[in-house]
């Protein structure tokens, strides 16, 4: 069950919020958890109604999917523009952008997956040492975190657990949790720019 509905059955009535959408997107652009949680309290069953329309042959993608829809709204608020839009329609159109790219992608690893089959024979070896040189670099980069936002990190792009249970098991707010993600990419982004950028320099 997504951790979105959980949220809406727990707390069904309104929130302490009284806002229009610009007040509303302006208080989650400062990282207010409480206005990030009252905006998912009035948009959350629509964005898991557009994903679960354009992902209905793909349900197992679709928590993962509405997961991204709100974390990609969290980084992103500041990028609506209540002239041009309602915030309602504006979240609608990144769901549907996000449900897209889902069901676009998981076509084509369908596609893709049958040729991938017959090279992996030849290419064992090769993936292997590519697989551990990769593993080793992320974990390498990953020490650069706090230790909670490393294992934030690792249990969602690493073991690939959906937020909610993240966010159960740490006994935080889903927001809480997409706040230290955030936080911690702005962190390895930088970390990996600057070991780039010496790993440069070095070779010149």
């Amino acid at each position: 069950m997504y951790y979105i509905i959980e949220a809406l059955q727990k707390n069904n009535k309104a929130g302490d919020y009284s806002m229009n959408d610009r007040e509303l997107a302006q208080q989650v652009a400062k990282r207010d958890e409480r206005a990030f949680d009252e905006l998912i309290r009035l948009y959350g069953g629509l964005v898991k109604a557009i994903v679960s329309y354009h992902m209905r042959d793909i349900p197992m993608g679709r928590e993962d999917c509405v997961n991204d829809v709100l974390f990609s709204i969290w980084q992103n608020i500041d990028r609506y523009d209540p002239s041009k839009n309602s915030l309602k329609n504006w979240i609608g159109a990144v769901a549907k952008y996000r449900a897209i790219n889902y069901q676009r992608k998981y076509y084509r690893e369908l596609v893709t997956g049958e040729l991938n089959e017959a090279l992996a024979d030849e290419k064992d070896i090769d993936s292997d040492i590519l697989k551990r040189e990769i593993e080793e670099e992320t974990m390498a980069l990953l020490s650069n975190l706090k230790p909670k936002d490393k294992e934030i990190f690792i249990r969602r792009y690493i073991l690939e657990q959906p937020i909610n249970i993240i966010a159960a098991q740490s006994k935080k707010s889903p927001s809480w949790i997409y706040n230290r993600i955030s936080r911690a990419k702005k962190k390895l982004r930088r970390e990996y720019k600057e070991k780039w950028s010496d790993c440069c320099e070095k070779r010149i």
